[in-house]
């Protein structure tokens, strides 16, 4: 059988199997069990195998890879076009092979092991994070219907929580006591998962030139590192912010070029990293500003400039934009973030 490309919808239980020829036709369909398909990959050829990058997708790349095939992932939101009529498996491993055939696809690097398991544990600080902030806000709300007040903020929350209980009904006091002792351990394991990734980043060479940059912390760094599988594939600075979704979502036609605000795509949780690491520096230049004008450096001065002449946020998301153009030209040309 003169098969060269195999298009594969990847699910949790059952896998759509599209094989073609090596003038896009397709010649069979197959729907496989988990371990049918691994025992396919198995047996097949060498050819290539196409996959949306989805949940599980990665790990079957890296097997493929492993036996002997060459896979290629593609974004989902690109793919969907090429999908004919009713939405089915069948549809989707079909257009998975007319949209490899389109040469100004790109695909998505396949992640390793390492980058996906940083991944993982970014994943999991996020969700402590949120847990924490729901606890803490749920006993903030409890304890206001009481008259108690509690500062906003997260700093020192425990031993004010413990201030309060004393104050709150004595039939809400157990529950209270429960929801504080969740939130002091949910402390207590963001402080230990905050360790291990400063360990990580301490003995990751692209980490530590991060680091240099200003506004980006080891969170960050680790993020970055875990997120982006090839940095090489971004041809340009611009490429990496548009991918980060910082750039200007815009609308044009004719003569008629219309900017508006940033496209908002790429990885959420990065940009938002970036954010607060530019909200962070430029907290920093204003404080550089009123103690040494003159040791300002030329990125402090330039988003002050920006701030001054349009609004504190707009220059909070122009500096994250500007962060993730540095963050490309220092992993890019192996080198530290230089103050001018």
């Amino acid at each position: 059988m003169d098969t060269t490309t195999i298009g594969v919808d990847v699910a949790k239980s059952v896998f759509q199997v599209s094989l073609a020829n090596r003038s896009g036709r397709i010649l069979s369909r197959k729907r496989l069990s988990r371990s049918g398909f691994e025992r396919f990959l198995c047996e097949q050829p060498e050819a290539d195998i196409v996959l949306e990058a989805c949940a599980t997708a990665h790990h079957w790349a890296r097997a493929a890879q492993g036996y002997g095939h060459h896979p290629k992932l593609l974004h989902a939101q690109y793919v969907r076009p090429y999908v004919r009529r009713n939405k089915t498996d069948a549809a989707d491993a079909d257009a998975l092979l007319r949209a490899v055939r389109d040469p100004d696809l790109r695909a998505v690097p396949i992640k390793s092991v390492d980058q996906q398991a940083l991944q993982g544990l970014h994943r999991i600080r996020s969700q402590w994070v949120d847990t924490r902030r729901q606890r803490i806000c749920l006993a903030r709300r409890l304890l206001a219907e009481f008259g108690v007040h509690l500062p906003v903020g997260t700093a020192g929350i425990v031993p004010r929580l413990r201030q309060a209980l004393d104050q709150a009904p004595a039939v809400l006091t157990h529950s209270l006591e429960s929801v504080l002792e969740e939130i002091r351990d949910l402390e207590s394991r963001l402080r230990d998962i905050d360790r291990q990734l400063g360990q990580i980043v301490k003995h990751d060479p692209v980490a530590q030139r991060l680091l240099t940059i200003p506004g980006i912390g080891v969170i960050t760094a680790s993020a970055l590192i875990g997120s982006v599988p090839d940095i090489y594939a971004f041809h340009r600075s611009r490429t990496f912010s548009a991918w980060l979704g910082l750039t200007p979502r815009e609308y044009s036609s004719g003569q008629s070029r219309r900017l508006g605000g940033i496209s908002k795509r790429g990885d959420r949780y990065l940009r938002m990293l970036l954010t607060h690491g530019a909200r962070s520096a430029l907290l920093t230049a204003h404080r550089q500003a009123a103690k040494d004008p003159g040791g300002l450096s030329g990125l402090q001065r330039w988003v002050l400039e920006v701030e001054q002449r349009s609004h504190h946020n707009k220059a909070t998301i122009a500096l994250a934009n500007k962060l993730g153009r540095i963050v490309w030209s220092v992993w890019t040309r192996e080198e530290n973030y230089r103050v001018r």
